[in-house]
């Protein structure tokens, strides 16, 4: 049938939800301009707190930035014998060496820290000055300048020794440029490092302060301490006290914002445009009665004819599919007085429910079907490969008259192959399986004579309890196959025993030997649950038994592998629910 193009109908889902969205978004978006204009007094404040934050953000990347530099030098004074070596020196070798030691350190390790400018060591009693920048990017006549000055702190000005709690970058003014200085020292002999403060604003060029706008550092004398224009050419008034934003301005007016510094006495400010911010809100006055007016009637009527168009359909599919998961194949969905798209959705669900419930019945069956044919051909391909051995153990008793044991070998032989010829059932009781065991153990005590040991101990209660065929067999098959040597007897035991648990009752089959044990490779490979069987026929058994148990019980059973820890043979732990429901439960 062909489906109609509905674009612009009444009835189309298109055109009611478009309908829909523009009777609820224009009140919405309306009422959003005028909060913006009715809220200009506010603005100022929230758009104070948000650059705040982004600026206590860059001011901390400064602080981490000094902090580290601090760090790194109170390292060096205190916690090492690097500048202590200077102060200390008793000739004047020893002073240089030290002196040549901290230079090369200092030169190696300086460009880990970006925003500083110098190193410098000075030894207060021989007054000798080291400098240590990088590549020397400022002048000469500037580096002496810095020295001289420095100098002159040093011998002014007290100073905590190289561990000490204070860590406070000072705020100098060197003729006309600005510097922080941080210095510390051991014995004699100070370590300092300064920054041009110009330097350190490099995080804040990433800062959107708007065209106009500026960021710039300022000291506890409210003085700009790197380069600015607009404070002075405006006349902004910077205030020590940062913790609150004001404006501030004589011909033209800006949002004056601040964050103190932790680690220095200086101010981070930023200076935004008032008109920046204010940008546009005046020319939306004109409509600010027409749309809060309108909003309170667009709004219930946006949401009614959405809930009629989209809500209510939607709603009614997706209770019929719940149905339908929670198991209710005939549920069906009723949209008929409805939108076109949701009409033909309503009809193409319903129209593949019906041929799901059709076809429900016919695949599930086939699914069960294949489960029982995979089960019996995996039975099936469990052949006794010992079976020429067998024959030729039989020739050889009947060439020495051996007939009692001939008689005894074919009845165990006739016994085997009447359990293997039924086996092909999904479960027998255990009593079943163990005695087809035994039979199987019987043959090879009679091949491995004096070499063989084995013993099952099972409860007379747990007789009846169904089990997949050849499941204890395979694994002592596989036991004496690796395990079965002539040097050493191999003791097998076969072990059943009940289980009580939350999930309901179990039991446990233990199989361990005392041969050599799993390999490393093996264990590894059969502890996390991988196909261990190849192209040679090696382990198909285990792999054979794994498969079945899966598709008889699901997650309900498990096998472990390990070696066992006393003998060092292989042990193999089954657990499996002691009522499996058969293939009903499944």
């Amino acid at each position: 049938m062909k489906t109609p193009i509905l674009y612009w109908q009444q009835t189309s889902l298109r055109f009611k939800l478009i309908v829909s969205v523009l009777i609820m978004t224009t009140p919405l978006i309306g009422m959003l301009i005028y909060n913006n204009y009715y809220a200009i007094h506010v603005v100022r404040g929230q758009v104070a707190d948000s650059y705040k934050n982004t600026l206590k953000l860059y001011k901390n990347q400064i602080d981490s930035n000094l902090d580290d530099i601090d760090s790194y030098m109170s390292t060096v004074a205190g916690s090492g014998y690097d500048l202590l070596s200077l102060s200390q020196a008793a000739t004047d070798g020893d002073y240089y060496s030290s002196k040549i030691y901290l230079f090369n350190k200092l030169s190696q390790e300086i460009n880990l820290f970006d925003p500083i400018g110098s190193f410098f060591v000075y030894t207060k009693h021989r007054q000798d000055y080291l400098n240590v920048s990088k590549s020397d990017p400022y002048a000469i006549k500037e580096h002496d300048r810095i020295q001289e000055f420095i100098i002159d702190y040093i011998h002014e000005s007290p100073f905590p020794q190289g561990g000490s709690s204070s860590k406070v970058w000072t705020s100098v003014r060197i003729d006309d440029d600005n510097y922080l200085i941080d210095i510390v020292h051991a014995g004699d002999a100070y370590l300092g490092a300064w920054i041009k403060t110009d330097e350190i604003l490099t995080p804040l060029d990433s800062l959107q302060i708007g065209e106009g706008g500026e960021a710039l550092l300022a000291n506890m004398q409210n003085e700009p301490i790197s380069n600015s224009i607009l404070a002075g050419k405006y006349g902004i008034e910077l205030k020590q006290d940062v913790s609150e934003y004001y404006i501030s301005g004589t011909r033209k007016k800006f949002l004056v914002i601040g964050a103190p510094s932790n680690r220095g006495d200086f101010n981070t400010v930023a200076l935004v445009p008032d008109e920046y911010i204010l940008a546009k809100l005046p020319y939306l006055q004109y409509i600010i009665w027409f749309i809060t007016l309108a909003a309170f009637l667009f709004v219930p009527i946006g949401l009614y004819s959405m809930r009629r168009s989209i809500l209510l359909p939607l709603y009614r599919l997706l209770r019929t599919m719940k149905k339908v998961r929670e198991g209710d194949w005939s549920s069906r969905v009723e949209l008929s007085h409805t939108s076109g798209e949701f009409q033909i959705i309503g009809g193409a669900f319903n129209a593949m429910m019906s041929e799901v419930e059709r076809l429900r019945v016919n695949v599930y069956e086939e699914q069960l079907n294949k489960q029982k044919e995979e089960l019996q051909r995996l039975q099936l391909q469990v052949n006794p490969h010992f079976f020429l051995n067998t024959l030729n153990i039989i020739y050889n008793l009947a060439k020495v008259k051996n007939y009692d044991l001939i008689l005894e070998m074919t009845m165990s032989l006739i016994e085997y192959f009447r359990y293997m010829f039924r086996s092909n059932t999904s479960f027998v009781p255990l009593r079943d399986e163990l005695d087809h065991t035994r039979n199987y153990l019987k043959i090879q005590s009679l091949r491995f004579p004096e070499k063989l040991k084995w013993v099952i101990h099972s409860p007379e209660y747990l007789s009846d309890v169904p089990i997949p065929p050849l499941v204890i067999q395979s694994f002592v098959e596989n036991a004496i196959k690796h395990a079965v040597t002539l040097d050493e007897p191999l003791s097998i035991v076969v072990n059943i025993e009940f289980l009580t648990e939350e999930q309901g009752s179990r039991m446990k089959i233990s199989i361990r030997d005392s041969g050599q044990g799993f390999n490393r490779e093996l264990l590894a490979e059969l502890q996390a649950g991988r196909s261990v069987a190849n192209e040679l026929g090696e382990h198909t058994g285990i792999w054979n038994v794994e498969r079945r148990i899966r598709l008889l019980y699901g997650e309900t059973a498990s096998i472990q592998y390990d070696n066992d820890k006393e003998t060092g043979g292989a042990r193999i732990e089954m657990i499996m629910p002691t009522n499996p429901g058969m293939e009903e439960t499944r």
